[in-house]
């Protein structure tokens, strides 16, 4: 039998305080670490899988009026866990889309 104004709505209201706690406390050595990462030149992250030169080439690509699946086709990704594969259109089209922003 559910009794919201018994002892049980009072052991919810604890555990829900402790887990809020937690959950801070949590976050807040989670973002110490991040801090002491980043004072120690540590960036987290996957690490970009396009360089400058590749966007100047893909960009002159662009300009050339090659489509953008045959730029995406034309470029190799040089280091990283895709080294050697081909960055995917979506990747392109986001290079391109920073020089519409700029």
């Amino acid at each position: 039998m559910y009794d919201p104004s018994g002892h049980g709505a009072a052991l919810f209201a604890f555990f829900a305080g402790m887990a809020e706690s937690a959950r801070e406390y949590v976050r807040d050595k989670s973002l110490e670490g991040r801090a002491s990462a980043r004072e120690r030149g540590r960036h987290g992250g996957r690490p970009k899988a396009v360089d400058d030169d590749m966007a100047t080439y893909a960009r002159s690509l662009r300009a050339n009026g090659v489509p953008v699946p045959q730029i995406a086709s034309r470029l190799v990704i040089t280091s990283g866990k895709n080294k050697g594969e081909h960055p995917s259109v979506a990747t392109v089209y986001r290079i391109l889309a920073e020089d519409d922003d700029a």
